[in-house]
């Protein structure tokens, strides 16, 4: 709702329907995005192997994938504000990819000698 809400606000100077058509775009887009992203953040983040680059890569190419989408959608839809109606999603959707990134390294177990190597 919000993020439909933000698109309708930025694009109804062109219109209303134009508005309209935007929010919805992006409000179904949110959605559909918000239901993938911790799986596309986990699959990202088991292939990547260096522990810096595992925090920070899975949300970054999350992210360049999901507003490469939304902004070939709203291309395809009309929308006229395309950059002012996704960046303010994208930088929320970033910070989330970057916690779950930072959740699922806490909670991986560390890898090192086992209490048996250690004898």
């Amino acid at each position: 709702m919000l993020w439909g809400g933000w698109a309708y606000y930025v694009n109804q100077k062109s219109g209303t329907d134009v508005g309209f058509r935007s929010a919805i775009t992006q409000g179904t887009a949110s959605f559909i995005i918000t239901l993938i992203m911790v799986w596309i953040v986990s699959w990202w983040f088991s292939r990547i192997r260096q522990p810096a680059l595992r925090v920070l890569l899975p949300g970054v190419f999350t992210v360049g994938l999901t507003g490469t989408c939304l902004f070939i959608v709203h291309k395809i839809v009309g929308t006229p504000a395309v950059l002012q109606t996704i960046t303010p999603a994208l930088s929320v959707a970033f910070l989330f990819c970057l916690y779950t990134s930072i959740k699922l390294n806490r909670i991986e177990p560390k890898k090192g000698p086992s209490n048996e190597q250690r004898r």
